[in-house]
């Protein structure tokens, strides 16, 4: 009779126990790098537009907080790529990742390239970019600059190309005339000159035959790991990025990171 007695208390308490672990279990795991404004540490926290678009999904779809691992780009792919994370997110389209990844279809973040030079430097460059061998550009390491006539001139028509870390050190490459412009996101370009106190000595260069400042629109996207089944997870996290994106909230939202 004891024995009888006592067996659901023993079930109770292991079930119990298990149950943490359980909610554990359902904690997303993502992979990054830290790309200010977008992602960066503030304080000891987590901060930037896309980690604010991260958590406004999480809140709309009801999840537990997502564990977010910031870590040197190649390390955040690889993490996704053997589904140690259930996803990455600001990669952009390669046909590569593609073999491992399943893109989502509407991006979390577009970048807007540029060329920056110093301001007391003049430079004179074609749409064409068939001038660009007179030229150095310094580019940032893990960055594609898309597929097109950008990556191209990078890659044949530049006198040279020197890669950084990060937007910061493409910046202090400029500044010490190490390279003669770089190709640089606007919005973290604005960001990384407002805290390094140095705007208006670097700006945009438009083009000898146009005015035109923008050399790249490049999106980037949420990538779920194919190691792990998430098409109903991917699914979930389309609908609330198109919901959100058309929200108030973002434009909102799009502002609170617009550096002037």
């Amino acid at each position: 009779m004891y024995k009888a007695a006592i067996f659901p208390v023993l079930l109770a308490a292991i079930t119990l126990a298990a149950f943490p672990m359980q909610l554990a279990a359902t904690n997303l795991h993502a992979s990054t790098s830290s790309v200010p404004p977008y992602v960066y540490q503030n304080e000891g926290e987590l901060s930037g537009l896309a980690i604010e678009i991260i958590r406004e999904l999480e809140r709309r779809l009801d999840l537990p907080p997502i564990d977010i691992h910031i870590q040197p780009w190649k390390r955040a792919l690889r993490d996704a790529e053997d589904g140690r994370s259930n996803f990455v997110f600001m990669s952009g389209p390669d046909s590569e990742r593609e073999e491992w990844g399943d893109y989502m279809s509407t991006p979390i973040i577009v970048e807007r390239y540029k060329l920056y030079r110093l301001k007391t430097k003049a430079i004179s460059l074609a749409s064409d970019y068939q001038q660009a061998s007179a030229y150095r550009i310094g580019t940032e390491r893990g960055c594609l600059y898309g597929h097109g006539i950008l990556r191209k001139a990078i890659d044949q028509k530049f006198f040279s190309n020197t890669i950084s870390s990060d937007t910061e050190a493409n910046l202090n490459m400029l500044l010490s005339a190490r390279v003669d412009v770089i190709a640089g996101d606007e919005r973290r370009v604005l960001w990384n000159l407002k805290k390094m106190g140095l705007e208006g000595k670097i700006v945009a260069n438009s083009f000898s035959d146009n005015a035109e400042e923008l050399v790249l629109e490049w999106p980037t996207y949420i990538v779920f790991s194919k190691k792990r089944d998430q098409q109903e997870l991917k699914s979930r996290f389309e609908k609330a990025l198109r919901e959100f994106k058309q929200s108030e909230s973002y434009l909102q939202l799009l502002k609170k990171y617009q550096v002037k």
